[in-house]
């Protein structure tokens, strides 16, 4: 029998975000409408280099608007299916890009982060790479270490019980619940 679950985490208090959105996309208008009015200029011959410097300059405003507005509607999907974990990020609503895929017995310990261990792990030299894929602090967070293609990992996440239980069936003796 096939063991599945996902699970989608959402940011637990958006208002702020909110208002971040709301206002990025304001000022990603405005520019757009002031990048749009300088590549005009450049049409008519007048003041060519100050108006390709100002295009470029709003033109990049824009586009950080845009990077800055997507970012606020962020959600991570993790994906348990028969001992794969998956773990994606999905920007927006729309954009959805794979960060890690692992088997769970790979893990060497998976555990709250109120473990004493937890602490030590952050300091580890020998951890190259690390994955931070939670958007609410608090309880309910947990840290794993694992190897990744030879590289000594350690991910920071949010799983629910049913997906912990899950690793647990996998990995007995590295999960801490």
């Amino acid at each position: 029998m096939d063991q599945f679950h996902e699970e989608s985490i959402r940011k637990v208090n958006t208002g702020f975000n909110t208002f971040v959105y709301i206002l990025a996309s304001l000022a990603m208008i405005i520019c757009a409408i002031m990048a749009a009015s300088f590549l005009m200029t450049i049409m008519t011959g007048q003041n060519i280099v100050y108006s390709l410097v100002l295009t470029a300059i709003f033109g990049g405003l824009t586009y950080g608007f845009y990077v800055l507005r997507n970012n606020q509607r962020v959600e991570y999907d993790y994906t348990f299916t028969n001992g794969i974990f998956d773990v994606a990020k999905i920007i927006n609503n729309s954009k959805r890009k794979r960060l890690l895929s692992m088997d769970v017995k790979d893990f060497e310990i998976v555990a709250p982060i109120e473990d004493p261990g937890f602490e030590r792990m952050l300091n580890n030299k020998d951890i190259e790479k690390r994955y931070n894929v939670f958007l609410n602090k608090g309880k309910g967070l947990y840290y794993g270490i694992f190897d990744n293609d030879g590289i000594k990992s350690m991910i920071v996440f949010e799983p629910g019980e049913k997906m912990l239980e899950l690793f647990k069936r996998f990995n007995p003796r590295s999960i801490k619940i």
